[in-house]
């Protein structure tokens, strides 16, 4: 049982690591997104101081020869830079020259959107494309840059550029960023382990309190059942047997958790309200008058009203209170009838009638397995859900062998114990 709540408390810490992982992830990667497209700016800045420098001095002395020599220069200084195409405005926005490796109107078509503003204004502004395709990644810059004159802050004019970054150069920073987030993954998986054992070894008081309650509730169950047991010339025997059957069934029948820790409660507690019923009814030898037996079938309404007095034990209420009802709606105490009598309570039914068949009892004989499946069989369709009992007869026959070679309560209640193992952790 500790075992099992070592590996709850470690699957939560691994759940809620794992989502702190993805949040961290996902700010991290837009950080580092921002980082990358930050340092392309700063890059393509750098770069640009060298032409603002030749732009500078253009302006100084504007002539034709000094015009061609710009552009010759220019031209000669684009084929070893990352910008492709440059463009140079005066401080009216109007367009004095343009020079690029590539087809101009061609790029502009693929990068550039047909309502791109030019802004040029005293800010650097940028707008980033990232191209991906089979051969390789690129990453291009559409950059407007204010240009000054010996570091005065009035702006003269403007170069605007498309800047490329190489794929080996985008493949570098995508490592470096993958690197990065690798980082903070591993240091949230390192954090989660180192926190695991602590938070074990904190808790171990709190451990070992609920392993101890859950044993005392466990063994709540078995007294009471024994206590009701014993009351009704009946033996612990019979609560852990159908404990063990209605357990199998269920796990075929593929219940989850809570349902079956349900149903085993209410398998311990389903002749509970027995206690309000007179020794002499209960003990009669006899067949039962229809008095009686009216009085006999309210011992389901005594034990609803016995388990409402714990919370822990108001979802064993399904099969305390229809345990005796039929599939057919010839049952009691609500008449309920199919699939609304509760699955639990269902599950029950076919279980406590076959233990019965098949234990002896002051008043019948046991029945031999084959005799007592037939007699679930037949019962298919009107006391029973056809579907449990179809699975019932495909498990039964092992179980009961299994439990038959079990000879002695406290081997029963063993058997029992691993399998309640699973359901009563807190």
């Amino acid at each position: 049982m500790t075992g099992s709540i070592h590996k709850i408390v470690f699957k939560r810490l691994l759940i809620a690591s794992s989502l702190i992982a993805l949040v961290v992830t996902a700010i991290a990667l837009y950080i580092e997104l921002e980082r990358i497209e930050k340092n392309v700016v700063h890059m393509a800045y750098e770069e640009s101081g060298q032409y603002v420098d030749f732009f500078n001095q253009y302006r100084q002395s504007q002539n034709k020869n000094n015009f061609q020599i710009f552009q010759k220069t220019l031209k000669d200084k684009l084929k070893k830079s990352h910008f492709i195409i440059l463009e140079f405005y005066n401080d009216k926005h109007n367009l004095l020259l343009t020079v690029g490796t590539v087809n101009v109107n061609k790029i502009r078509d693929e990068l550039i959107s047909k309502n791109h503003k030019i802004l040029m204004d005293d800010n650097i502004n940028y707008r980033t494309y990232f191209i991906h395709n089979a051969l390789e990644n690129e990453l291009y810059m559409d950059v407007e840059i204010p240009l000054t004159r010996n570091g005065n802050k009035q702006i003269k004019g403007f170069l605007k550029g498309i800047y490329r970054v190489s794929s080996t150069e985008i493949n570098a920073m995508i490592y470096d960023t993958v690197l990065t987030l690798a980082h903070y993954i591993a240091t949230i998986v390192f954090t989660t382990l180192v926190l695991y054992p602590i938070i074990i070894h904190l808790n171990k008081d709190l451990l070992k309190s609920a392993n101890d309650l859950s044993h005392a509730n466990i063994t709540l169950l078995k007294v009471l059942g024994g206590a009701i047991a014993k009351r009704d010339s009946d033996t612990n025997a019979h609560n852990y047997r159908v404990t063990i059957y209605a357990i199998y069934l269920a796990q075929t029948f593929k219940l989850k958790k809570p349902q079956i820790r349900a149903l085993i409660k209410g398998a311990f507690l389903h002749d509970v309200g027995k206690i309000g019923i007179s020794d002499t009814i209960l003990l009669k030898p006899g067949k039962l008058n229809e008095k009686e037996f009216k009085e006999m079938q309210r011992h389901v309404i005594y034990g609803v009203d016995i388990i409402n007095h714990s919370e822990w034990l108001n979802d064993a209420v399904d099969v305390v209170k229809f345990h005796h009802e039929k599939f057919d709606g010839s049952g009691y105490f609500s008449s309920l009838a199919g699939k609304k009598i509760p699955l639990n309570a269902r599950i029950f039914a076919i279980v406590d009638v076959f233990d019965a068949l098949t234990s002896i009892r002051p008043y019948k004989k046991s029945f031999s397995y084959a005799e007592s499946i037939q007699i679930i069989k037949k019962g298919s369709g009107t006391h029973f859900d056809p579907e449990l009992t179809s699975l019932f007869e495909q498990i039964s026959e092992d179980l009961y062998i299994q439990l038959t070679n079990i000879k002695t309560e406290d081997g029963l209640s063993n058997k029992l114990d691993s399998l309640m193992e699973d359901y009563f952790v807190f």
